[in-house]
């Protein structure tokens, strides 16, 4: 449990730093993101990267992707990684180079700034219902 929490605040200030730039006021990000194996795989690859690199249990593992999903996708944290795995399991070609992508480079450096040009590349910026009036 003491190993979460050394690498979860590392783990999710990365994808927070990521993810910055398309988020609503709230924190949120464009629903269609919800919709991307790219984005989780992405996610799950990071995750599983990082966790080569410093060792980590799988208990502490499991506990940093859930950890991940919640900080990306909030309230639907566990319907998409019901799709995560699903893509997994399917061997979706966006879901598994994400994730081959991810996974090489956090093994090296926790370094998402690929990421986050391939967000503002392709998703718009989240915004509020009170910013639509």
């Amino acid at each position: 449990m003491f190993t979460a929490a050394i690498h979860k605040p590392i783990l999710l200030q990365a994808f927070s730093d990521c993810l910055d730039p398309l988020r609503s006021d709230l924190g949120n990000v464009h629903p269609n993101m919800r919709q991307s194996p790219y984005i989780s795989g992405a996610i799950l690859g990071t995750c599983r990267g990082y966790a080569v690199k410093h060792k980590l249990k799988e208990a502490v593992v499991n506990k940093l992707i859930d950890n991940a999903f919640e900080e990306v996708f909030r309230s639907e944290s566990l319907a998409m990684q019901t799709k995560a795995q699903n893509w997994l399991n399917e061997e979706n070609s966006d879901f598994m180079a994400a994730y081959q992508q991810a996974r090489s480079a956090a093994e090296v450096e926790l370094n998402l700034d690929w990421l986050s040009q391939y967000v503002q590349t392709h998703f718009e910026k989240a915004s509020t219902l009170g910013q639509q009036l």
